[in-house]
C-alpha cells in the first residue's frame, strides 16, 4: 500500500546519517511524497516509513561484511526493488557507500533524481570512486550535498557542485552548560562488531579512571548497543543512551570534562562542542593493514584531517592500533597521552 502513491527510497546505513537523514525525510514529506527505506529513530520519528531494520546495516571492517554477506544482499534487493517501482520518483543515500554506489547506478541507469548526502570520502580512499560522478547521466541527476570544507573542495576540483549543509550542531545557539570536571564520556563505537572489538580497551580505561574518582559513563548509540554493553560490563558503569536531538547531544558533550571516542562522528560533535578528546580504537588486521597501504591521509578523525590540509594545529591524539596488539597496554598508552596533553588530570584525582 505504501509504494501506491509517489515516494522517494532513503538509504541511511550509521547512525550519523540517521542524524543528517531527520531533515531530508520531513523535506521530502513537505514536498507531498512519501518517505520510504531504512533509516534509525531519527528517520521514522520524522516519517521515514521502514522497510529494513537498521541495525542490520552497520558493519565495520573487511570480515564484519563478509559476516553479514546474506543479509546485507538480501536487504539490498529489497532496496533495488523498490527504487525500481514506478512511483520512486529518486534515491536520498545518506553516506554509506558500499549500498548507495550501487543504488545511486540503479538510479541513474532509471533517469531517477539522486540526493548524495555525505558522498565517499575520495581524499583519504577510494579515489577512483568519483568517476561514478562524471558520466553526463550524473551530473545531470545526482544532487551532492556535504558537511565539511574538505568534502566540497575534494568534488569541487571535478566540475561538481556540492550543496554545503549545516552540521546540526552549528545551527545551534552557544549555551553555557555546567562543565562537571570529573565526567569522562566513552564511546566504543557506533557499530556492533566495532564496540566488541574496542570493549576489553574501553573497559580497561573506565577501570583505570574510576578508580581516580571520574564519573564514566558509557554512550551507546542505539538500544541494541545499550543492551550489550549492560550485558558485558555487569552494570558497573552509567550506560546511557545517545539523545536523539542535536540539543540534548551539544549539553551531553558540552557538561563532560572530555570524551574518549573512537574515529567517527562523535569525534566531530565533540570538537564543535569545545570538549577536550581522544581518539582511541582497535582495528581488525585485514582492515588495518589496507588502511596503512591505501589510507591517503595521516589521520583518521575528520578535525585533524582537515586541520592537516587546511594548516591548522593538529589537536586530538589518535590512538589506533590493530587488535593483535594488547588492548591494556593501548589503554595506558591512552590514558598517558590523556594526561601529558592535559586532556584529564589523573594526577590531581
Amino acid at each position: 500500500m505504501m509504494t501506491e502513491k509517489p515516494f522517494w527510497l532513503f538509504c541511511a546505513g550509521e547512525d550519523s546519517g540517521d542524524i543528517l537523514g531527520k531533515e531530508i525525510v520531513q523535506e521530502i514529506l513537505g514536498k507531498g511524497f512519501v518517505a520510504i527505506g531504512v533509516g534509525g529513530i531519527r528517520m521514522q520519528s520524522a516519517g521515514l516509513l521502514s522497510v529494513i531494520p537498521f541495525d542490520d546495516l552497520p558493519v565495520n571492517g573487511f570480515f564484519d561484511v563478509l559476516r553479514h554477506f546474506k543479509i546485507l544482499r538480501r536487504h539490498f534487493a529489497k532496496l533495488s526493488a523498490l527504487l525500481q517501482n514506478e512511483n520512486c520518483q529518486g534515491l536520498v543515500a545518506i553516506d554509506y557507500p558500499g549500498f548507495n554506489l550501487k543504488l545511486m547506478q540503479q538510479a541513474i541507469a532509471q533517469n531517477k533524481k539522486v540526493i548524495y548526502v555525505e558522498p565517499p570520502q575520495i581524499w583519504a580512499w577510494k579515489p577512483k570512486r568519483i568517476q561514478k560522478f562524471l558520466s553526463p547521466e550524473a551530473r545531470k541527476l545526482v544532487e551532492l550535498r556535504a558537511l565539511y570544507p574538505i568534502e566540497i573542495q575534494a568534488y569541487e576540483k571535478f566540475g561538481l557542485h556540492v550543496q554545503k549543509i549545516p552540521h546540526p550542531f552549528s545551527a545551534l545557539p552557544k549555551i553555557s552548560v555546567k562543565k562537571n570536571a570529573k565526567t569522562i564520556l566513552l564511546f566504543p563505537g557506533s557499530r556492533l562488531s566495532q564496540a566488541k572489538r574496542n570493549l576489553k580497551l574501553y573497559a580497561f580505561i573506565a577501570y583505570k579512571l574510576t578508580s581516580k574518582n571520574f564519573q564514566v559513563k558509557f554512550v551507546a548509540s542505539r538500544k541494541n548497543l545499550q543492551n550489550f554493553f549492560v550485558k558485558k560490563l555487569h552494570q558497573k558503569f552509567p550506560i546511557i543512551l545517545s539523545p536523539a536531538s542535536a540539543e540534548e547531544r551539544n549539553s551531553l558533550f558540552r557538561s563532560a570534562a572530555a570524551v574518549i571516542c573512537g574515529p567517527g562522528s562523535a569525534v566531530v560533535e565533540a570538537h564543535l562542542a569545545e570538549t577536550p578528546i581522544l581518539v582511541a580504537s582497535r582495528i581488525e588486521p585485514l582492515t588495518y593493514l589496507l588502511g596503512k597501504f591505501f589510507l591517503r591521509t595521516k589521520y583518521l578523525s575528520l578535525p585533524n584531517i582537515e586541520a592537516e590540509i587546511f594548516g591548522g594545529s593538529i589537536s586530538i591524539p589518535e590512538i589506533v592500533q590493530c587488535t593483535f596488539s594488547s588492548a591494556e597496554k593501548q589503554g595506558k598508552k591512552v590514558l598517558d597521552i590523556a594526561q601529558e596533553r592535559g586532556i584529564i588530570s589523573l594526577s590531581k584525582s
